[in-house]
């Protein structure tokens, strides 16, 4: 019986060993990653700097694609601003009283 309590502490121990073991070595290695991993970062932001400009082009295209069934509703707006907002023309002063 004691022998069992003895093997099942040392068992205990071995796993306790093992665990430290295999956090120290999943330590080390997130570390000797980590510069690869930051590489990879900034890589990543220079191809999304390099790949912006298309993006915004890519993007405005598709919205005046988007807007392009709305063109007559716009069209009939800005005919009507541009007829109602016309400057006066200068009236004569033969009209006026004296």
């Amino acid at each position: 019986m004691f022998a069992v309590l003895v093997l099942g502490a040392i068992f205990v121990t071995a796993m306790i060993v093992i665990g430290v073991l295999a956090a120290v070595a999943g330590l080390v290695g997130f570390v000797i990653s980590l510069p690869f991993r930051i590489l990879g970062l900034a890589f990543r932001f220079v191809g999304l700097l390099i790949a912006l400009p298309f993006l915004l082009i890519g993007g405005l295209f598709t919205f005046g694609l988007a807007l392009l069934p709305l063109a007559p509703v716009i069209g009939l707006v800005w005919l009507a601003w541009w007829w109602f907002r016309r400057p006066e023309r200068p009236r004569s002063h033969a009209s006026v009283a004296s």
